[in-house]
């Protein structure tokens, strides 16, 4: 610790007596100037008596450092001090610029710099890529510079390596760091304005240099960087694949996607972008020659993905699909989708038989043998069809009746993972952001079908908060509402994976939307039947009291839904009443609730069930329970 804060306190003393050193020549210069006198004497006679001055000043000198010289321990200093930074990153030329005030004496700094080198305190890193065509010690002034294992010793460090990279991830998050900068920086110096700029061999100053310099002290495998090298990519294009899976993970928000966007990212002027255009996707670029970006037709235009190769050549996999963990967090973490794995039986699923049939029309239909079937259907027509072969299915009907729980059902005999879409992320108040989270909608899910190389289920739960009826007030929220709907109608229009919505109100809807789906299920209460059997599979048959009739129970016209609440409540009243067993006048006194407040908001209380075509009052219905 004594030689940390003694460096520290020589970098300070120097960086104030070096200003007023300076102060000094500024006053003889402006005085000569006027009165033309010669006689003006400095404090410091010259930079060596400068130095002696500052570390002369500064007490406890550690004996690590008695035979250092006086230009050596200043440079040490500043080095440390940079270290200590919000950026640590320091190269040859920038500590020369702090130390000289005489240019002259710029050769006892660089002395000082061999110095150092020779006795361990320092290493100098050139930046991979960079051909250095000076000898020592002038091709340091453009080397990035780290402390030694001498310094390290010295301070009871070891020998490790200073801010060199940990892991993989250290370096995806450093140009991830790296690249956010770019995009959050408005003053243009990230920008290539020069058409004449070879970009195949354009190397960024600054920020990126000092990465690829700590890729240089690195010694565990970095296969995101060791790519660059590997496909033999520049390093804009370098830039652009990391920024497509960071794009993908969520760890910076741009559209690297889109190829104008890209484009834009580093390139300033139309001749500039559109030369960036071509070096980053054009037909001889390394990214698609290699096949580590493919170009597709999204929902909304042109877009790059990037590729399982691609992922493998960044992540080091041998596998570039996602799966399990990697992808649940993949989505929660960069979609606007949550993601579930469900797992339904046929048995969970009662519906009348005018259901079941296109239910296990789209089981059937998304399977790999029904989808080999169609195809060999669409070959045959007599004319070839504009829009994708998605399936897009529309299920609506009263609360309770199974719609979500169906579409589980269909996720879970295709073995597929289900995406469901929050309403709320996707709405906004913010200008644009609403048309803009429609489209993150259908590009993830394109993404993800390319990655995982299946199509999941997207299931839009409530679908009429997102595509009721388009308005023509012309007010502002209208006029948002409209552009996402027509967003929605595009979206819909050349969908090719398997999306179900489903909704309450299918008078809400707008009509533009019917043609959209290509199945239009309507789910109903269930009949007394089914009513019967859904009693039957919830409640626990073996804790029910006597005086239980299902029969009665199944008059209620409750939906399946609604039964599964009146048994949950029932059994929570048992459980705080301390009872073994389910009666039948509580599940009456549930059901009576759960019916109240049902016909509470369909505006009429005096109809709450039927027994055999005639209506049962809730005296009548508690009579049954009584006699």
């Amino acid at each position: 610790m004594q030689l940390m804060q003694y460096l520290l306190c020589v970098a300070t003393q120097h960086a104030r007596a070096r200003d007023e050193h300076k102060d000094e020549l500024n006053d003889i210069r402006l005085s000569r100037k006027r009165v033309r006198q010669r006689h003006d004497t400095l404090t410091h006679r010259d930079e060596v008596a400068l130095l002696k001055h500052v570390v002369g000043s500064v007490p406890g000198k550690p004996t690590c450092l008695k035979r250092v010289t006086l230009p050596a321990i200043t440079i040490l200093s500043y080095v440390v001090k940079a270290k200590m930074a919000v950026d640590p990153f320091i190269e040859g030329h920038e500590i020369i610029d702090k130390l000289v005030c005489d240019p002259e004496q710029t050769v006892m700094y660089l002395h000082g710099f061999a110095e150092l080198k020779a006795r361990g305190w320092l290493r100098f890193i050139e930046t991979p890529g960079l051909a250095f065509t000076d000898q020592p010690p002038y091709c340091w002034l453009q080397a990035s510079i780290e402390l030694g294992d001498t310094f390290h010793r010295e301070m009871g460090e070891g020998n490790e390596a200073f801010r060199s990279f940990s892991s993989n991830d250290a370096y995806l998050d450093a140009v991830y760091s790296y690249l956010n900068a770019m995009i959050q920086d408005d003053s243009g110096r990230y920008h290539i304005n020069d058409p004449e700029t070879e970009l195949s061999t354009f190397q960024p100053e600054g920020w990126f240099r000092r990465i690829a310099q700590r890729e240089g002290a690195s010694t565990c495998s970095l296969p995101a960087a060791e790519a660059r090298e590997k496909y033999s990519l520049s390093v804009l294009q370098h830039l652009v694949l990391v920024g497509l899976l960071g794009m993908r993970d969520g760890d910076v928000r741009y559209d690297f996607a889109s190829p104008a966007e890209a484009a834009n990212l580093f390139a300033a002027g139309r001749v500039c972008r559109k030369g960036m255009m071509k070096h980053l996707f054009g037909p001889h670029s390394q990214l698609m020659t290699q096949r580590l970006v493919c170009g597709a037709k999204g929902t909304f235009g042109e877009m790059v993905q990037l590729t399982s190769q691609g992922m493998t050549a960044l992540l080091g996999r041998t596998k570039g699909r996602i799966t399990g963990d990697e992808l649940r967090h993949r989505v929660k973490k960069s979609s606007l989708f949550d993601i579930e794995e469900p797992n339904v039986g046929k048995g969970a699923l009662l519906l009348p038989e005018t259901v079941i049939n296109p239910i296990n029309t789209i089981i059937f239909c998304e399977s790999r043998k029904g989808r080999q079937i169609r195809q060999r259907w669409h070959e045959s027509l007599p004319t070839a069809w504009g829009s994708p072969t998605g399936t897009t299915a529309l299920l609506y009907g009263p609360p309770g009746t199974g719609k979500t729980l169906t579409a589980q059902y269909i996720a879970s005999e295709l073995k597929l993972p289900l995406l469901k879409i929050d309403a709320s992320q996707v709405l906004s108040c913010w200008v644009g952001e609403s048309e803009q989270n429609v489209r993150r909608i259908f590009d993830d899910y394109t993404m993800l079908q390319n990655e995982l190389g299946i199509s999941p289920v997207l299931l839009l739960n409530e679908a009429d908060q997102l595509l009721a009826v388009r308005g023509s007030s012309g007010n502002a929220v209208e006029r948002m509402n409209n552009n996402m709907q027509n967003l929605f109608l595009e979206g819909l229009e050349r969908f090719t994976g398997i999306l179900i919505a489903t909704t309450n109100r299918r008078d809400l809807l707008d009509e533009a939307f019917s043609r959209r789906f290509t199945y239009k299920v309507g789910l109903p209460p269930p009949d007394c039947e089914l009513r019967a059997e859904l009693w039957r599979r919830h409640l626990p048959m073996s804790r029910l009291a006597d005086d239980v009739n299902i029969e009665h129970l199944a008059d209620l016209e409750l939906t399946g839904g609604e039964i599964r609440l009146v048994v949950e409540r029932a059994v929570r009243l048992q459980a705080f009443r301390g009872l073994p067993t389910i009666d039948g006048a509580t599940l009456l006194e549930c059901a009576r609730e759960e019916l109240a407040a049902r016909m509470t908001r369909d505006g009429s209380m005096n109809r709450i069930g039927f027994v055999a075509g005639r209506s049962l009052s809730l005296r009548g219905l508690h009579e049954l329970y009584t006699r």
